[in-house]
């Protein structure tokens, strides 16, 4: 093998290994977040956001927390919407 060979084996490598562990980061920040939307949801026996809003806007909770916990689910489901964005992009570059 020439130097030149060895050379660009340790880049791919080396951007590989990058590749490996931005992937394993976003599936970590992923699983984070869905961990914590889904407890938001089990709170108050929802399926999504939009459901604890619902009943936000019905009066079968009451706003408050349950207002602030709305938006930290439609947080956390967006977060999770654009890190699964940026993890199609990694697949992309490889």
């Amino acid at each position: 093998m020439s130097a030149s060979e060895a050379s660009a084996r340790t880049t791919m490598n080396l951007h590989l290994q990058g590749i490996e562990t931005e992937t394993y980061v976003i599936y970590s920040k992923i699983s984070e977040y869905s961990n914590c939307l889904n407890e938001i949801l089990k709170t108050y026996d929802a399926k999504s956001p939009a459901g604890i809003e619902k009943m936000i806007e019905l009066d079968e909770i009451k706003a408050h927390p349950a207002y602030e916990d709305y938006l930290s689910a439609l947080s956390h489901e967006q977060n999770i919407a654009d890190l699964k964005k940026v993890l199609a992009n990694l697949v992309k570059r490889i």
